[in-house]
């Protein structure tokens, strides 16, 4: 039977992973997803003072909350990963521009994981004021050239690097455009500062992105136009 008979169709470059690389894949999403939302449901909303008070009045759940957070960065930036691995054969520079953007915001966010640790440190020796250290810090980096690129990094990085990496997502046609769409309403809910966790609505995007990995149909061969094949 010929190629006129039976048309080929193109499918996701993950139909060529092998078993592991696939659980790998979609560990990696889901637990991005999973930690990220944890983080910000175990620990409220809170900002200088009352972040501490907070802290010192419960730093168990203070210090889960900082773990989760911690290790979403990694898992983070393994999803980068496997976004870049699917999405470069069609869209190649919106999916690397989108990995560097990544990279540097996530780069960031690992930054401010390493003064929340310094945060509850203070909070929990109690040798420190924290309300002082807390004023110290302020609202935010201020304007001196540390201050100015780290928040290039981080929010140029993330939210535009989120942004652009979903397009490159959504052309590759490799996992779930809905799933895409999620985490680019995700970036869009953080502007208008919700009441509820907006990783929720990253957390099953990721989850939905790491169950259709797991699906793809598997490979058969290569079609000689840069695809592969289902198997029957």
């Amino acid at each position: 039977m010929t190629s006129l008979d039976t048309p080929v169709r193109t499918i996701s470059p993950a139909a060529t992973w092998n078993g592991a690389a696939r659980v790998a894949g979609a560990t990696t999403l889901a637990l991005s997803g999973l930690l990220w939302a944890a983080a910000d449901l175990i620990e409220p909303d809170l900002d200088g003072a009352a972040s501490s008070a907070w802290t010192a009045a419960h730093p168990g759940q203070a210090g889960i909350a900082l773990t989760a957070d911690m290790l979403a960065t990694p898992c983070l930036l393994g999803a980068t990963a496997v976004w870049l691995l699917l999405s470069r054969r069609r869209s190649p520079r919106l999916a690397w521009a989108g990995a560097v953007l990544l990279v540097l915001g996530l780069t960031g966010q690992a930054m401010i994981a390493g003064v929340e640790m310094a945060a509850q440190m203070v909070a929990r020796s109690g040798k420190i004021d924290a309300a002082a250290f807390s004023a110290a810090l302020g609202d935010g980096p201020d304007g001196s050239l540390p201050g100015t690129v780290f928040t290039v990094m981080f929010f140029a990085g993330a939210f535009v690097g989120i942004v652009v990496m979903m397009a490159a997502v959504w052309r590759s046609r490799a996992l779930p455009r809905a799933a895409a769409a999620l985490l680019v309403a995700f970036q869009l809910t953080q502007l208008a500062d919700p009441p509820f966790p907006s990783t929720l609505i990253a957390a099953a995007g990721l989850v939905w992105m790491a169950a259709a990995l797991l699906r793809t149909p598997v490979a058969d061969d290569s079609d000689g136009r840069g695809g592969v094949t289902e198997r029957p």
